[in-house]
């Protein structure tokens, strides 16, 4: 029988800040009941196993973030939209690096939630995209040239793979996102 007051959600939120807090690869099942002050079988009233907690986990981080992004964009066209959806992302990367990590380990798997899970990631991009005159086939690759600069920084700076050289990281960040919008406004400039 559940506990009292105990439910699938708070069950997920509390895995969320345990994760947060001590990092993905410290993550157990033991260690989210002893955190609720249940016994671990007990956990499983709420969730059928860790892998189904883990996707839970992954789809409020996937929340999150797309939240975070489209609040970001609303009311912005191009560049600006362009700049504001990357700092989010950023902000989000580095403020919820173990959240970003659940979301970056996708399983490959022909799945119709996890097909719908990724449309709503890139959803902000297409939208931000679509302002530049980008054919749809454009938008689906520049929307993973920019994901793909976005989170290699993220795993750069989080690595400390940036720290070496007393430059500023903010400035080496707009310097490539300068060069994504350069190559937007030619891109869909050109018509191809």
């Amino acid at each position: 029988m559940p506990r009292q007051g105990l439910s699938k959600e708070s069950v997920v939120q509390a895995a969320v800040d345990l994760i947060e807090e001590k990092g993905v690869s410290q993550f157990s099942m033991g260690k989210l009941a002893q955190r609720l002050k249940i016994k671990p079988a007990s956990l499983y009233n709420h969730v059928e196993s860790i892998d189904k907690l883990m996707k839970l986990v992954k789809e409020e981080a996937i929340y999150q973030l797309v939240q975070l992004e489209n609040q970001a964009i609303a009311g912005k066209k191009k560049n600006e939209a362009l700049f504001a959806l990357a700092e989010a992302y950023r902000s989000f990367a580095r403020n919820h690096y173990q959240l970003y990590q659940v979301i970056m380990a996708f399983p490959k798997e022909n799945d119709l939630v996890l097909k719908q899970e990724a449309g709503e990631i890139i959803s902000p991009f297409l939208k931000v995209l679509a302002d530049y005159g980008l054919t749809e086939n454009q938008q689906f690759h520049w929307q993973r040239v920019l994901r793909a600069m976005m989170s290699g920084f993220a795993f750069h700076e989080q690595a400390g793979g940036f720290s070496y050289f007393p430059i500023d990281q903010d400035e080496s960040f707009y310097i490539a996102m300068q060069c994504i919008a350069n190559g937007l406004c030619q891109t869909g400039g050109e018509k191809r």
